[in-house]
């Protein structure tokens, strides 16, 4: 059916409305989550967030008990007072410490804590006097001042009392720091508010200038907290104008990203005055703060309070302007901020702020382990590093928060212990469950070493307070518990995102269909001239700079002379120099030698390139014995794979320039490897661990889809596919001789749970033994079985016998019970057809038999019918656990290489605490959900689609005796790494993972053959082919 004209315009248009609402919500929700940042990593919290500027130093005792009375009674938690740092010498002979010791005895007797306000007229001459005299205050008032600020508005001229420069704050900022730590190591030493301003100087300078200007300077290290004044004008307290030229509350978010982008982030930032200004009805007036009504203002402070607690786990404590002024209410303005008036009636804040205040829930951010939202139960004990649980008794601990998600700072070593958590009543529902229903934190630490870190407890809550409850098992003498943290996530942010990301969805289809619609307007002739073009300009310098080096390469592809020494006369010269060029580099002691041979074997490689995938076919099961080069560890497989493909490249540029080389066919194998690779790449960026994860990248995924690529493009002849079959078999047989040897000699072996010795050859457990020999015995028998009697079906035959022999003697019972026998009933079915199937029963009945027996005597088969404790128990508790790992991060996966990480610091059942070093999930399907997601499950899905697919194609065309056994062979070993794989690892080990694309590779080559009968051709032939 012919589609419209207009329809791909509309498509078109469609796309790009979608696309402009997708631009649209992204930036409503910049705009709405600005200021929420991540609660991890901050400083923790006051309890008491409400704080209100106070004047009553020069007030009479009784004046200042009842105003600090009704403080504490509507809910502030501090109070803000001034001190004039002038009338406070240290030599102790001025009248100002008793005023100042009454009023703070005063404060600390209700209960409220104090900021300090160390200011005066103008900036001290001598930076360290002033220290002196804040060190003095310090140690006289110890136990009633909390945090000191040091001065007040140093940003303006009228706050500084001379020229504002940060430099020259900075100096006083340098000498009071110390000076106060060493009177009161506790205190909290407070920057000097900066009030808001859009000047540049001379007499104000911006608040947003002023703090870049000191972080600039130095000044980080110097203060503990930073402070504003996000006073609210005209605007209400929710606007989310965040802009350098507004002045509104949101100005406030403008210094935090100040904060931040210091690197200063984990400070908090707190509001030394803020507030909105009514313009009183007679007295003293201002247009300084702008102007709003005495209804407007009770509402905006309550909301401001509400806000910042909410919204910025960033935000420490807000100072309200103010209770009441120091000056007269007849000239003083700042009367129009005051709660109570001067007649002693309270303002409509009052009572919005009573409300507002009352809370026994902890705010977003982050709160200490001894905090007034915790109770503890039991014999806690408490210090600087938090809780430690109980030896004996009850140990619990409820937590109340307010908000959508609750984690838990825990101190985490090597160590064993649980934390069971649930929020109001039900398993915290960002935890992996036991089997009895309980969520879990485990606080092993991943990597063992001791660190603080923050788990997710719960996530996704309705918005409010909620009551959490923790039980610890185990764990003292840790100091466990260092403290929690509480964030609030508004529901429109996930519904923006949600929204913004259908709508990318769809503009991407509507974009593709409009180019579908008008792909016939393209001229695929003119691109493809272009692009040839473009080819002949950029292979002249490549050919330039690769002629001289490899020439044999060229020679060899040409037809030279050198042809006729090397690729026609004679099989063994090339065989030989290979192999000794590779023995000598990977043996030699000299480093000079190493680069020669290096130099050699790469030449020889390029010349043919097949043989670098015969010596990575052999090298793959002895990847654990690396070679140090230049201060690294490499295996031999890594060396080989890595010379061969670039050996291969040059090789393959080489034909391209001789126009010898052909568009290759991808197949679903090929693009799902591909994609595989791609996949892989990408989930590094996912992975909590990134180191291990890239070495696996490396060595798992990367290096062994190089050897698929060599096996599946390069011009390979039938002899050399036997030579990468051959190297296979003989690198298991070598492995099942070491292993038989040290079996007769009782070295190296491993005593099992009956006290039968198993054999592990060069592997460190009999398991990976089980593994590897289960992928090529199958390949053995069935070309000794099905292929042609020569002298290769014979030695095939003869080869069959060592590795089954070490087979048994691994008494791996993946490989016993599932993998070898599902790979040989596939082999006998091809052998004996209809016939097999009565052997295949007889077989059957007789390993039943046998297992029933060996399961009365033997206690490592007899535990497998116990599903209570052994190995089946603690299966079934792993399998558990990725599967929760999977349910967590079910599109990425925890990461390549970081199920051990995830396992044992998060995963693991309290059940099965006697085996937490498990690095894979024992189960294919798991290991590839657990590592990539359930794309990586999909894509191992479409590479075993792939195979089939190209088994089923190479069974069915194939003639060829030899040829056809092999692929029954492949088969076979495919079959083995499926049914040893639901018990055991499938792909995740780097011999394991080369072997699988070894077979892959091999099997795609068979597929070929039937679609290309030609490629099987004599090697002199093949290497003048592409693929």
């Amino acid at each position: 059916m012919k589609l419209p004209r207009w329809l791909p315009a509309l498509c078109a248009i469609a796309a790009a409305g979608l696309l402009a609402a997708t631009v649209a919500l992204l930036v409503q929700d910049a705009r709405m989550m600005r200021g929420r940042s991540s609660v991890a990593g901050l400083a923790p919290r006051p309890a008491n967030l409400a704080g209100i500027n106070v004047a009553l130093l020069d007030a009479k005792p009784a004046a200042q008990q009842a105003a600090l009375q009704a403080i504490a009674g509507i809910g502030f938690g501090w109070v803000r007072q001034e001190f004039d740092w002038e009338k406070l010498p240290a030599d102790s002979s001025a009248a100002g410490w008793p005023a100042a010791a009454a009023l703070l005895q005063n404060t600390h007797a209700q209960g409220l804590r104090v900021i300090a306000v160390l200011s005066g007229a103008q900036p001290p001459a001598d930076a360290q006097q002033y220290a002196q005299v804040a060190a003095e205050f310090a140690s006289r008032f110890n136990q009633q001042v909390d945090a000191y600020e040091i001065w007040d508005e140093p940003n303006l001229r009228a706050g500084w009392g001379a020229q504002p420069a940060a430099a020259s704050y900075l100096r006083l900022l340098q000498a009071a720091y110390p000076a106060l730590h060493a009177a009161r190591p506790g205190a909290t030493v407070v920057l000097g508010s900066l009030s808001p301003s859009i000047d540049s100087g001379p007499d104000n300078i911006s608040d947003l200038l002023f703090l870049r200007q000191l972080y600039a300077a130095g000044a980080a290290p110097f203060f503990d907290v930073a402070s504003g004044k996000p006073y609210g004008f005209a605007a209400d307290a929710q606007a989310l104008r965040v802009e350098a030229g507004a002045f509104n509350f949101s100005r406030f978010i403008l210094l935090r990203e100040e904060m931040e982008r210091a690197g200063d982030g984990r400070k908090q930032l707190w509001a030394g005055n803020f507030g909105w200004y009514v313009q009183p009805v007679s007295g003293a007036a201002s247009n300084e703060w702008g102007a709003v009504s005495a209804a407007r203002q009770a509402a905006n402070s309550a909301a401001a309070f509400a806000r910042a607690r909410q919204e910025w786990p960033w935000a420490g404590v807000m100072a309200l302007e103010n209770w009441q002024p120091a000056g007269p209410s007849g000239s003083d303005p700042r009367w129009g901020f005051a709660l109570r008036a001067a007649d002693g009636s309270d303002s409509a804040g009052v009572a919005a702020l009573q409300k507002t205040l009352a809370t026994d829930a902890a705010p977003p951010g982050e709160q200490a382990a001894v905090s007034s939202f915790a109770t503890y139960t039991g014999a806690w004990k408490f210090s600087a590093l938090g809780a430690d649980i109980p030896a004996q008794g009850p140990a619990s601990v409820e937590f109340i928060f307010d908000g959508t998600e609750l984690a838990l700072r825990a101190r985490r070593a090597n160590y064993r212990a649980y934390i069971y958590a649930e929020v109001d009543g039900v398993p915290a529902n960002a935890l992996p469950v036991a089997a009895d229903g309980r969520a879990y934190v485990v606080l092993t630490a991943p990597d063992l070493q001791p660190q603080v870190t923050q788990v997710t407890l719960a996530r996704g809550l309705a918005s409010g307070r909620h009551v959490a409850r923790l039980v610890a098992e185990r764990g003292w003498d840790q100091w466990a518990i260092a403290g929690f943290a509480v964030a609030d996530v508004p529901p429109a942010h996930a519904t923006r995102t949600i929204a913004a990301g259908v709508c990318a969805a769809l503009a991407v289809l509507l974009a593709g269909a409009a180019g579908w619609g008008v792909r016939s307007s393209l001229r695929p002739a003119a691109f493809s001239r272009a692009a040839t073009q473009l080819g002949e300009r950029a292979t002249a310098p490549v050919t330039a700079v690769t002629a001289a080096i490899f020439w044999l390469s060229a020679a060899q592809t040409w037809g030279q002379p050198l042809t006729q020494l090397i690729g026609v006369r004679t099989e063994t010269l090339p065989v030989v120099l290979t192999v000794l060029s590779a023995g000598l580099f990977y043996f030699s002691p000299w480093l000079l030698l190493t680069v020669l041979s290096g130099a050699a074997m790469f030449v020889l490689l390029a010349v043919r390139p097949a043989a670098a995938a015969a010596l990575v076919a052999f090298a793959a099961p002895f990847y654990l014995l690396p070679r140090p080069m230049f201060e690294r560890m490499f295996s031999a497989v890594e060396v080989f794979t890595l010379l061969g493909a670039g050996a291969a490249l040059l090789h393959g540029m080489v034909l391209a320039v001789g126009g010898k080389a052909r568009r290759p066919q991808l197949t679903l194998l090929d693009w799902a490897v591909l994609a595989f690779a791609a996949l892989g790449t990408a989930s590094i960026f996912f992975a909590a661990q990134r180191a291990v994860a890239v070495t696996e990248l490396r060595t798992t995924v990367l290096e062994p889809v190089l050897l698929y690529l060599l096996l599946r493009f390069i011009p390979m002849a039938e002899r050399e596919r036997w030579q990468v079959v051959d190297a296979f078999l003989a690198g298991a047989l070598l492995v099942a001789l070491v292993g038989l040897g040290q079996y007769a000699s009782g070295t190296n072996l491993i005593t099992a749970e009956d006290g039968v010795l198993r054999l592990r050859s060069v592997y460190g457990s009999p398991n990976n033994v089980g593994l590897y020999l289960g992928r090529a015995l199958p390949v053995a028998l069935a070309v000794a079985l099905l292929g042609v009697r020569d002298l290769r079906g014979r030695m095939y035959a003869v080869v069959a016998l060592p590795l089954a022999a070490a087979l048994w003697l691994s008494f791996s019972r993946g490989a016993l019970l599932l993998g070898v026998p599902a790979a040989l009933a596939v082999v006998l079915l091809f052998w004996g057809g209809r016939r097999a199937w009565p052997v295949l029963a007889a077989a059957g009945a007789g390993g039943l038999l046998v297992l029933l027996l060996i399961a009365g005597r033997s206690p490592r088969f007899a535990r497998l019918a116990d599903y209570t404790q052994g190995p089946v128990f603690f299966r079934l508790q792993l399998w558990r656990s990725a599967l929760a790992m999977v349910r967590d991060a079910p599109l990425t996966g925890v990461g390549l290489d970081n199920f051990l990480y995830a396992y044992r610091g998060r995963y693991i059942a309290p059940a099965a605490w006697q085996e937490p070093n498990l690095s894979h999930a024992h189960n294919w399907l798991l290991d590839f959900a657990t590592r990539l997601g359930l794309p990586g499950l999909l894509l191992a899905g479409a590479m075993l689609a792939g195979f089939w697919q190209q088994a089923r194609r190479a069974l069915g065309g194939l003639r060829d005796p030899a040829a056809r056994a092999l692929a029954v062979g492949l088969c076979a070993a495919m079959v083995n790494v499926l049914a040893h794989g639901l018990v055991d690892a499938s792909y995740w080990f780097v011999d394991l993972a080369f072997a699988f694309m070894l077979i892959c590779g091999l099997m795609a080559q068979l597929g070929r053959m039937v679609n290309s009968p030609a490629a099987a051709v004599p090697a002199t032939q093949a290497s003048s082919r592409g693929s």
